[in-house]
């Protein structure tokens, strides 16, 4: 009888000890995402950010990408749910976790035609309101820790932001969707036309936006790359479950004009 009552009592305290403060653990948003499904979207020629630390306590990557629970499933619907929590394991130049696809091609900026065409539903933004980076065209190459051109998501609106120099905060921000709320698909476009100007394009409802805008001097020639996914921007992480989850139903890079 005296041993049932301490092997009682110890199973008593291996659970209560489970039930612990867990705040630090990354604990992923439940929504029914599966990476065994077979996805629409073609992840050849990327590769995948995520938002748990690697050897070098840095984000770990995957080259090339495939799907990773929880960050990177299949939707029902066949296209790529991210998920990103705002506490987690970031890159060596952010402060934000992500789970973001990074594209394997390269291009000079303003000297070659190439364009990304996405469709995207948003489904979590961070608690704190600072919302979602869904797509950039981002420097490349010894210039890998600029973030050139951002398309954001925030206070149902889509906005994208261009940066005039390599180094400092001198931007200029182009609205390009207003009135998107959560759980609303879009399109949106990024497309560099090979001749010192960039078109930005988004659609929702039926009703496009389209932006034109010329590459800052400072970033003509240099070398860039295609990102796109979730790179959330909480900057005052609420909880375990905080973060940001969106659905990509369509992904596509092209050399094709917009």
């Amino acid at each position: 009888m005296a041993l049932g009552l301490l092997l009682a009592g110890a199973l008593v305290a291996v659970l209560a000890g489970c039930g612990g403060d867990s705040s630090d653990t990354v604990v992923p948003q439940p929504r029914g995402g599966d990476a065994t499904r077979t996805v629409n979207v073609d992840l050849a020629g990327w590769k995948l950010t995520l938002p748990e630390e690697n050897d070098d306590d840095g984000a770990a990557e995957i080259e090339p990408a495939a799907l990773t629970e929880p960050w990177l499933t299949a939707s029902a619907d066949g296209g790529l749910e991210f998920w990103a929590p705002a506490k987690g394991a970031t890159t060596e130049n952010s402060d934000h976790p992500r789970t973001e696809l990074i594209s394997l091609t390269n291009f000079g900026a303003g000297e070659e035609t190439h364009t990304l065409r996405a469709s995207v539903t948003p489904f979590q933004v961070p608690a704190d309101g600072q919302g979602i980076i869904l797509g950039q065209i981002h420097g490349a190459g010894d210039q890998n820790s600029v973030a050139f051109v951002m398309l954001r998501y925030q206070d149902d609106q889509v906005n994208v932001i261009v940066k005039s120099a390599l180094k400092g905060d001198a931007r200029t921000t182009y609205p390009l969707l207003a009135n998107v709320p959560l759980n609303t698909r879009f399109d949106f476009a990024l497309a560099d036309t090979g001749d010192g100007q960039m078109t930005f394009s988004g659609t929702v409802g039926g009703q496009t936006q389209q932006v034109r805008a010329p590459i800052p001097p400072a970033f003509v020639g240099i070398p860039v790359r295609f990102q796109a996914g979730n790179y959330q921007q909480s900057d005052e992480p609420a909880g375990r479950t905080d973060g940001a989850r969106v659905i990509f139903h369509q992904l596509v890079e092209s050399t094709d004009r917009p």
